[in-house]
């Protein structure tokens, strides 16, 4: 669905939410967007870029932004990030969203919002673009905080950890190298945006008050990079101590199931001598049956003390 939008100064605001085939159509014919852009937008994978066409004047900025419909220790679907496409041609801005992050349209008219409250608003399309950005990048910093807690609820474990908590560890595990992946690529797309303006002669043109928006901007991506890497090794980290507190659980396992494997190998062995078929000493005593249950006793006691003595049990 394709809505038109008036902004300021003569510039408008295309909002495409969960477009079908006849709305990418109709930008392509409408609005003369080449056919690999509208590539771009239909793939829910692509990954974050920029991209400037020097024959058109078009500019394509994918950022990943964060999936709301996910969250949580049980998620078993690990598309943590989707793509958000803007486009700025002329004095047009186009958003495509898809049905994962269509909350987008409503932050940018937030935005919109706020500067239309200034009593002159001034902002060109791209640093409206830049102050949503700045926007969806704290979202990256909440998903991480939520992350962070349910980390911290599974190393609260003080015994041998269970099924499900490992399940929650193994999602929280992937959900976090999707994240961080996804912010490294932010960091990527909002480089190459720097890369094509930071001097005279290159294609892209920015204004002072845009270039400082841009750099605060690449400050805050990189600050959210940075967040997802450590809260990924934390992670990682913790997947290592339930590995160990699971191994170390196994060695006591199998260390009591040998220590008792040998104990109970001594009755079969003095049942076993006094059972054979021949005259033997003290067979027909009436006490036989009770020496033969201390001759049973003492050793397998014996045996166990000394073990405990050394630690081995």
């Amino acid at each position: 669905m394709i809505a038109q939008h008036q902004l300021w100064q003569g510039l408008n605001w295309l909002s495409v939410d969960q477009p079908d085939s006849r709305d990418f159509n109709q930008l392509r014919d409408t609005y003369q967007i080449k056919k690999k852009y509208i590539g771009y937008m239909r793939d829910i994978r692509e990954r974050a870029r920029f991209d400037y066409d020097t024959e058109t004047g078009c500019s394509l900025l994918i950022f990943r932004s964060v999936n709301q419909g996910e969250e949580g220790l049980d998620s078993t679907e690990y598309l943590e990030t989707v793509p958000f496409c803007i486009i700025i041609k002329g004095t047009n801005l186009i958003t495509v969203t898809h049905p994962r992050n269509t909350y987008i349209t409503n932050l940018l008219k937030d935005v919109i919002k706020d500067t239309k409250s200034l009593s002159q608003p001034a902002d060109s399309l791209m640093t409206l673009v830049f102050k949503l950005i700045f926007r969806l990048n704290e979202d990256y910093l909440d998903r991480i905080d939520e992350m962070n807690k349910a980390r911290e609820s599974l190393e609260s474990v003080q015994k041998r950890p269970n099924n499900k908590q490992i399940k929650q560890l193994s999602n929280l595990d992937k959900r976090l190298v999707y994240l961080k992946t996804a912010a490294n690529n932010n960091v990527i797309a909002i480089r190459q945006v720097q890369v094509l303006s930071d001097a005279d002669d290159d294609p892209l043109s920015l204004s002072t008050t845009e270039l400082q928006h841009l750099k605060d901007l690449r400050v805050e991506v990189e600050q959210s990079r940075e967040m997802a890497n450590i809260a990924a090794e934390i992670v990682e980290q913790v997947v290592s101590s339930y590995s160990n507190i699971l191994d170390n659980s196994i060695n006591n396992t199998m260390r009591l199931l040998t220590v008792w494997s040998l104990a109970l190998a001594i009755p079969p062995i003095v049942s076993g001598f006094w059972g054979m078929n021949m005259p033997l000493p003290l067979a027909k005593a009436p006490w036989g049956w009770l020496l033969s249950i201390v001759i049973s006793v003492v050793p397998i006691g014996l045996l166990l003390w000394y073990l405990k003595k050394h630690h081995d049990i």
